[in-house]
């Protein structure tokens, strides 16, 4: 953490989290909960800690993480981890918000029609539904036209009948498939920070 916050040139980040539940991951939360407690990072978080991982951490966290980092669009509403979530107050923040740019998500009639009623285009209607569903999010675009329309989305809300609509899509459709006999390959992983 010391060598981080050198790095970057600060004092704190805002923001930190464990990327998925490989190797003493263990291990590497209990650094966030330190460094969180030490305030050097104002919110812990965690990324990809869905079903038995979730269950697992809960039963062994200090502090419970104020985030996590899973899949979710339209099409994956993450409903049952959504319950979990708001059992312990932890807030959602969405990877691949725009189904990983899948065109035929993005061009839904639902987000093509509430477009063209709100001015909009398809994508800022799903990252509108995003941030109506308590979802953190954050698109990855490089274009500078994009990354700009992805901000402009405050100044509409969708009602509560199209929310419903877009309800409707979700398909518990991933657009990335990881198993635990994935994750299971890096058990052997220690961090550095681990003493041996």
């Amino acid at each position: 953490m010391e060598e981080t916050l050198e790095r970057l040139g600060v004092d704190y980040v805002d923001l930190l989290y464990i990327h998925q539940p490989a190797g003493n991951w263990l291990a590497g939360y209990r650094q966030l909960e330190k460094a969180y407690k030490e305030r050097k990072v104002r919110s812990i978080g965690i990324s990809n800690f869905e079903g038995r991982y979730i269950e697992e951490l809960q039963a062994k966290w200090e502090i419970v993480p104020q985030f996590i980092q899973v899949e979710a669009h339209p099409y994956f509403t993450q409903k049952e981890l959504r319950k979990t979530l708001d059992k312990y107050g932890i807030r959602l923040m969405s990877w691949y918000p725009l189904g990983h740019g899948d065109r035929s998500l993005i061009n839904e009639d639902v987000f093509v029609k509430f477009g063209k009623k709100y001015g909009k285009t398809p994508a800022q209607v799903i990252l509108r539904w995003h941030t109506q569903m308590g979802f953190s999010v954050i698109p990855g675009n490089r274009n500078v036209n994009h990354i700009k329309d992805n901000l402009n989305i405050l100044d509409f809300t969708l009602t509560d009948e199209e929310m419903a609509d877009v309800a409707c899509l979700d398909k518990d459709m991933r657009y990335y498939h990881r198993t635990d006999a994935q994750l299971d390959q890096f058990a052997g992983w220690r961090p550095s920070f681990e003493k041996k």
